[in-house]
C-alpha cells in the first residue's frame, strides 16, 4: 500500500508540472501575435531587407547589428515563407525549453530524480523575464543561454570537447556568453578543462562568419561585430541597475575601459584564489559559482541592457533545484530582472533605479557569503 501511495503521489506531482507546461505554452501562444518595438524597429525591417535582396545575397550588406549566426535563422524563416513574427518567437521558445531541459539534467546529477527535469521544464518558461524576452519582445537570448546550459551540463559529464564546443556556439550567437566565463576560468585553472579546448571559441566564431564573408561582407567588419554592438548604444547602463547608475554618461569612454579592466582583474584574482589546492569543490560549489558568475559580471560590466540577467535568472532556478535552500537569492534576482524589463517601458521615468540596485547588491553579497561558507565547510570536511 505504501508503494502504491508513493507511486500515486509521484504521478500527481508529475501531472502538476505537465499542467504548468501546458499553461506556459498557452500563454506563449496567446502572445505570438504581439508586435513590439523590437520587432517593428529591427527584426521586421531585417526580414524585409533579406527578402528584397535575394535572401542569402543580403549577407553582403551590413543591415543588422547581430552576429551572422542569428541572421542565418532569419534568412531560413524568410526563405521558407513562414510567418516571420510567429517563427522568430517559436525559435526562441524552443530554445527556452532546451535550456530548461539541460538545467533539469544538471540538477538530476544531484537529486537523482527525473521529476526535477519536469520541474525545470514547467518553471523556467513561466519566469516573467523569460516570457517577456521570447514570447513578447521577440528577443533571442534563449538561444545562447541554451548552449551555455548545454556547455555546463557536458562539463559535469566530463566531456570537455563538447562542453567548450557548446560554449563556442553560444558565443557565436551572443557576446553575453562572457557572463559565464569566470566559471569556466576556474574550471580550467583547477584542471577540469584543458586550456587548448578554448581555442574552439575563435575557431567556431570564424566558421560562423565565413558564409557571410564569402558573400562579400568585409572580414574585418565581421570580426569586430561585438565591438560595433557596444558602440551602437553608448550608455553606461540601459535600464540595468548595476554600478553605473551612479555615474554620469559624460564619462562613458573612461569608465567603460575601467569597467572592463575591473571585470577582468576580478575574474583573474578570484580564479587564482579558488585554484588553491586546500579549497575543495563539490558539485554544489560549482553550481554556486555558476550562479554567482552570471549575476556578478553584469553588475560590474558597463553597457548592460535590461535583458542581460537572462542567464542569471535561469541559473537561479538551477541553484535552488540543487542547493534546496536560500530561495530568496534566485527570487531576488528574478525581481531585479523583472523590474528592469518594466523600466524599459512607459514607466521608465516613474520607477527609480536605486531600489533594484540595492536589492541586486544585497543578493550578490549574500551569494558570495553563501559560496564562502560552503567552501569552508567542504574544505574542512564538515
Amino acid at each position: 500500500m505504501t508503494l502504491i501511495k508513493k507511486y500515486t503521489e509521484l504521478n500527481i506531482k508529475n501531472l502538476i508540472w505537465i499542467v504548468l507546461i501546458v499553461i506556459s505554452l498557452l500563454i506563449k501562444t496567446f502572445l505570438l501575435p504581439v508586435r513590439t518595438g523590437d520587432y517593428i524597429g529591427f527584426l521586421q525591417p531585417w526580414i524585409g531587407f533579406i527578402k528584397s535582396h535575394g535572401y542569402f545575397s543580403s549577407l553582403h550588406y551590413g543591415f543588422y547589428d547581430y552576429t551572422p549566426s542569428y541572421i542565418y535563422i532569419l534568412i531560413a524563416i524568410t526563405k521558407i515563407g513562414l510567418n516571420p513574427l510567429y517563427s522568430i518567437k517559436i525559435v526562441s521558445i524552443v530554445f527556452e525549453y532546451l535550456a530548461a531541459f539541460f538545467i533539469g539534467k544538471i540538477a538530476f546529477q544531484k537529486v537523482k530524480n527525473n521529476q526535477v527535469i519536469w520541474i525545470s521544464l514547467a518553471v523556467i518558461p513561466l519566469l516573467p523575464s523569460i516570457l517577456l524576452n521570447s514570447s513578447y519582445l521577440s528577443q533571442c537570448d534563449s538561444i545562447y543561454s541554451a548552449f551555455v546550459m548545454g556547455s555546463i551540463y557536458f562539463i559535469f559529464q566530463r566531456k570537455q570537447f563538447l562542453s567548450v564546443l557548446f560554449l563556442a556556439i553560444a558565443f557565436a550567437f551572443k557576446m553575453q556568453t562572457a557572463f559565464i566565463l569566470p566559471f569556466f576560468f576556474v574550471m580550467m585553472l583547477r584542471g577540469n578543462i584543458r586550456w587548448y579546448y578554448f581555442c574552439l571559441i575563435p575557431i567556431i566564431f570564424i566558421i560562423s562568419i565565413t558564409p557571410t564573408w564569402l558573400y562579400g561582407r568585409p572580414f574585418t567588419d565581421l570580426i569586430k561585430v561585438y565591438i560595433a554592438q557596444t558602440d551602437r548604444f553608448r550608455f553606461l547602463t540601459l535600464n540595468f541597475p548595476n554600478l553605473y547608475i551612479w555615474i554620469s554618461n559624460n564619462y562613458y569612454e573612461q569608465v567603460k575601459i575601467l569597467g572592463i579592466i575591473l571585470t577582468s582583474a576580478l575574474t583573474v584574482f578570484t580564479g587564482f584564489w579558488l585554484r588553491r589546492k586546500q579549497i575543495v569543490f563539490s558539485f554544489e560549489t560549482w553550481i554556486r559559482l555558476a550562479f554567482l558568475s552570471a549575476i556578478v559580471v553584469p553588475f560590474i560590466l558597463p553597457g548592460m541592457h535590461e535583458r542581460y540577467m537572462y542567464l542569471g535568472d535561469i541559473l537561479g532556478v538551477l541553484y535552488y533545484l540543487v542547493i534546496r535552500k536560500n530561495i530568496h537569492l534566485p527570487i531576488g534576482i528574478l525581481l531585479v530582472s523583472f523590474y528592469s524589463y518594466i523600466r524599459c517601458s512607459r514607466f521608465n521615468d516613474i520607477l527609480p533605479m536605486a531600489p533594484a540596485f540595492f536589492i541586486y547588491s544585497l543578493i550578490i553579497i549574500l551569494t558570495v557569503n553563501d559560496l564562502i561558507k560552503n567552501l569552508k565547510t567542504e574544505s574542512n570536511g564538515i
